[in-house]
Parts: structure tokens; C-alpha cells; sequence
């Protein structure tokens, strides 16, 4: 599924400085862990594990973290912040098409994680589409998805000012640090190319991104059958088109909504 943006060392390496973790979790200001307690979430499966940022916040705040990496680079990486935090981290290792519900059962968690933009990565419908109902159906019924997307539409409508190099970012939300330089260096339709430039050790990494456009994401969430779908503009609630990413809150019904 992710063939083309399997991780290289050197972005691996840059990605915790990328991400400044206290500038994301001041960006946030209680977010993930408010909106998780306001909704009695208790169990959480984090599909994308990443560096280990978010999960290892979420198990000092007391919850119980199932995480998903398929990048080995990344999984070893978070498994060295968890020690250098005495955490430890329970990992698998499927892909999000594979059903989900063949390897947790349905119904096993009150909460599914899909943060740092991850479905970014997936660029045919119909495997986004699979993912969607897989998370659908790992999560209890009243049971939420949160999750998030960059601001392609921004990108996509400005593509000639951002090629020669004007990109308007914030740096106070989701990716946040000083040291890592990224800006989109190819946008079509279909996809952005994004550069990622350490500006401690001159390397460069580089990922190809799928642009959703505006209101694409939560059109699909719907259709995979969540309800009550909040949406939130830099994790203040209702649409802003100068966000820098939105994120989504979404339900899965109780049973005796299904009927």
C-alpha cells in the first residue's frame, strides 16, 4: 500500500525534530486527550504509530494504546523514544486493507487514531474506502474516529505561487518545528510531492501525498458509515479555508441506530 513512501533513514531521523513533540502538544492544547475522555474512550487503536509522539502521550495520560506501524525504520525509532520515555508499546504490523476485524475482532476499541495527515498515503479510493470500513468495524458501536488532512485545497489552488517557493505555513499546528524545512515541490491533481530539508545535517527526504480536496475526506468518512462527523480547523471546531490541517471526529452508530 505504501511502497512508494517507505521511509528513508534520513527522514526517519529528522522526523522528531519535525514534529517539535511539545510544540505539537501546545499546538493541540488538550485536544486529542480532551476529545478521547469527552467521548469515554478508553482503548485506542493508533494506526499510524509513526515516531511514537502521540502514543506515548496518550499512555502518560493513563490510555491503553494498540498501535499500528508498517515502516520498520519508524517502528524501531518509536520503540527508542518509548524506552528514553520508560514506556513500552504494544506494535503490529498490518495493513489497513488487510480487514482489521480478522485480526481484532469487532467492536474491540472505543477509539481509532489516524493522525499526521496518514491517509494522505493511500492514493486509490477504493483502498481508502476499505481502510475506512476496517476502522469501522474494529471500534465499538458509540465509538469514534479522529482524524485529520493538510490543507490540500490551499496547495492545489495556489500551485504556481507555492512552486516558486511562496508556501504560507504556520508551524504552529501538527508539524511544528524550526530545524526541518518541508514545501511542496511537484502539485497535480493527483499528487504532491513534498521536500523535507534538515537544516542541521543538509539531508533531504522527500514523500508523495494524495491531495484531498475540499470535503472529499469527510464525504468518504460518511459514506463509510460514521455519523455525527465534527469538523475542526486547527482543533478549533467549524471550517477555516487558512487552517493549516483540519481534523475530524466521527461516530460509529449504536445498534439501535443501525435499524
Amino acid at each position: 500500500m505504501l511502497n512508494q513512501n517507505l521511509h528513508t533513514d534520513a527522514l526517519v531521523e529528522m522526523w522528531n525534530r519535525y514534529i517539535d513533540w511539545p510544540a505539537r502538544r501546545k499546538g493541540e492544547n488538550g485536544f486529542l486527550e480532551n476529545t478521547l475522555r469527552q467521548n469515554n474512550c478508553k482503548t485506542i487503536f493508533n494506526a499510524a504509530l509513526g515516531d511514537g509522539c502521540d502514543t506515548i502521550h496518550l499512555l502518560k495520560n493513563g490510555f491503553d494504546v494498540t498501535n499500528n506501524e508498517i515502516d520498520l525504520l519508524f517502528m524501531r525509532k518509536a520503540l527508542e523514544n518509548a524506552a528514553l520515555k520508560n514506556v513500552s508499546l504494544n506494535i503490529t504490523q498490518y495493513d489497513w486493507c488487510s480487514d482489521l476485524s480478522r485480526h481484532f475482532g469487532e467492536g474491540k476499541f472505543d477509539a481509532v487514531l489516524c493522525v499526521g495527515n496518514s491517509l494522505t498515503y493511500i492514493f486509490r479510493k477504493k483502498d481508502r474506502m476499505k481502510t475506512l470500513e476496517g476502522f469501522y468495524k474494529i471500534l465499538r458501536p458509540g465509538g469514534i474516529l479522529l482524524i485529520d488532512e493538510r490543507n490540500y485545497q490551499y496547495i492545489l489552488d495556489n500551485r504556481n505561487e507555492i512552486l516558486r517557493g511562496n508556501f504560507r505555513y504556520s508551524g504552529k499546528y501538527v508539524y511544528c518545528g524550526k530545524t526541518v524545512k518541508h514545501i511542496p515541490i511537484k502539485i497535480t491533481n493527483r499528487l504532491v510531492r513534498m521536500k523535507y530539508e534538515d537544516m542541521q545535517t543538509g539531508k533531504t527526504a522527500f514523500l508523495d501525498l494524495l491531495p484531498f480536496k475540499e470535503g472529499q475526506m469527510k464525504a468518504e468518512i460518511q459514506k463509510a458509515s460514521f455519523c455525527d462527523i465534527k469538523q475542526f480547523s486547527d482543533y478549533k471546531e467549524g471550517f477555516d479555508k487558512n487552517a493549516d490541517f483540519f481534523q475530524y471526529v466521527a461516530r460509529k452508530p449504536h445498534f439501535e441506530e443501525m435499524q
